[in-house]
């Protein structure tokens, strides 16, 4: 809507709080090292993640909020099913 800029809230750059995310997973879980082998990932691709150069797959994104919420004793093991809602056709 026009004339209605100063109303809304500011756009969030997803990359940022992707970014922001991994960061406080790898310190919650003990490193870099840790969250990627934590995700299964290879840890180059973690780091351009953390750097920001690229967001990370929602999965990805979605297990660090996991170890976030578990903290240092999050367990790979005890991963999350994840449900996606497709809209109708």
């Amino acid at each position: 809507m026009p004339g209605h800029a100063a109303c809304m809230p500011p756009r969030v750059d997803v990359r940022t709080r992707y970014t922001e995310t991994l960061q406080f997973a790898a310190a919650t879980i003990g490193g870099s090292a840790r969250l990627a082998k934590f995700l299964n990932v290879p840890r180059s691709s973690l780091l351009r993640w953390l750097a920001g150069e690229e967001a990370p797959p929602d999965q990805v994104f979605l297990d660090a909020l996991d170890v976030i919420a578990d903290g240092p004793y999050a367990d790979p093991e005890r991963r999350r099913i994840r449900v996606r809602v497709l809209p109708p056709r």
